[in-house]
């Protein structure tokens, strides 16, 4: 291998070094900051949620609720025969996955709190009824929403239940687009009131989990009643973490910090590109830029088919690990030089000895 290839393989790694180091940085940053009105805090959410590609259920799963989770935690189960509204606790009409929601989350208060037997009880029939009030929200409360028409947006005034049903249709709407697309003309036509249709479902989504946790956190914030001064000075539990979302942002985050730093530093340079191959090959199976999959909700950066800039980038990081860049000009080959036990390569003598060279040595044979 000349020098000209070596400098240029090293400005490569720097380059995709600098690439994920910059980019780990700033999620780092715009989560320390939080949300402001120029700061928007990175999610995986958003990415992962709109997944595309063979493992797109995985993604999705990862990142929130499907869309059938968050409609079945909304519904509000209809009243038995005979039932009377007027004497039927309106928490019993709750949906399981809601009320499992509700439960764990006053769990983990409980548990963080230290709650007696005594406090326990009286907080649990506060949570009682805040699941009344729930349930209540959702069969007849109203609230202003922007629904968008061809000649432009309108705000109207929206009970839940109908948001609801303006939720579930936009869904059904958006799979008879997907799978009714012709194959040519009609899917270059259609593919931008496709990706305007699914923005307008997650708006939908966004703004009604939003109201949800709203509901929730104002009856988790009745426990406070419960607790002793003592027990109110210590750190508060969020009733909502997202412990997984968060730590797959914090997790990508520092990934991104760490590959970048080492592939700058020629430091652990071979697993530092394997971890970024395995990272961007996730990226490349979220949205995998395939003819036949529908188009994520917002137009990619450029024209992309089987071939996107991650692949590039994945590829080219499989070349780096397959040669000694870090050893060449960085922090592996300075470990190198100290390590006590380091194998002594062998001369260059050795890769040049003749095939024929041990007839050369051959006694000649006389005779004849």
């Amino acid at each position: 291998m000349n020098s000209l290839t070596r400098i240029f393989l090293v400005l490569l790694r720097l380059a995709i070094g600098w690439h994920f180091f910059f980019e780990g940085v700033e999620k780092l940053n715009s989560l320390a900051t939080g949300p402001t009105t120029t700061n928007r805090p990175f999610t995986s959410a958003d990415y992962l949620g709109e997944s595309t590609g063979p493992l797109a259920k995985f993604f999705r799963d990862q990142a929130r609720e499907s869309d059938e989770a968050i409609l079945d935690k909304v519904t509000v189960a209809p009243l038995l025969a005979g039932q009377d509204a007027a004497q039927t606790p309106p928490r019993t009409r709750m949906s399981p996955a809601l009320r499992k929601e509700w439960d764990e989350d006053f769990d983990r208060l409980a548990e963080h709190y230290q709650l007696d037997p005594q406090q326990r009880a009286l907080a649990q029939k506060r949570l009682e009824q805040g699941k009344d009030n729930m349930v209540n929200w959702l069969l007849t409360a109203k609230s202003n929403v922007k629904i968008t028409f061809p000649t432009g947006i309108v705000e109207v005034e929206e009970t839940i239940p109908q948001r609801i049903e303006d939720y579930r249709n936009k869904l059904k709407q958006i799979r008879e687009m997907e799978s009714n697309v012709p194959e040519a003309f009609g899917k270059d036509v259609l593919k931008e009131k496709l990706r305007a249709t699914k923005v307008e479902a997650k708006t939908m989504r966004t703004e009604l989990l939003a109201d949800l946790d709203k509901q929730k956190e104002a009856a988790l914030a009745g426990l406070q009643d419960v607790l002793t001064p003592e027990q109110k000075n210590l750190a508060g539990a969020s009733a909502n973490p997202a412990f997984r979302v968060r730590t797959l942002d914090l997790a990508t985050s520092w990934g991104l910090t760490i590959i970048g730093a080492c592939l700058l530093l020629g430091l652990f340079t071979r697993p530092a590109c394997v971890g970024g191959t395995r990272f961007l090959l996730l990226l490349f199976l979220s949205m995998p830029p395939f003819p036949w999959l529908p188009e994520p909700p917002r137009p990619p950066e450029g024209h992309y088919l089987f071939v996107s800039k991650n692949l590039i980038e994945m590829i080219a990081l499989l070349v780096l690990a397959t040669t000694a860049s870090g050893r060449w000009a960085g922090l592996d080959g300075l470990l190198q030089f100290l390590n006590p036990w380091r194998r002594r390569p062998r001369s260059e003598e050795s890769f040049d000895q003749p095939v024929m060279k041990r007839d050369q040595e051959r006694v000649p044979v006389h005779g004849h």
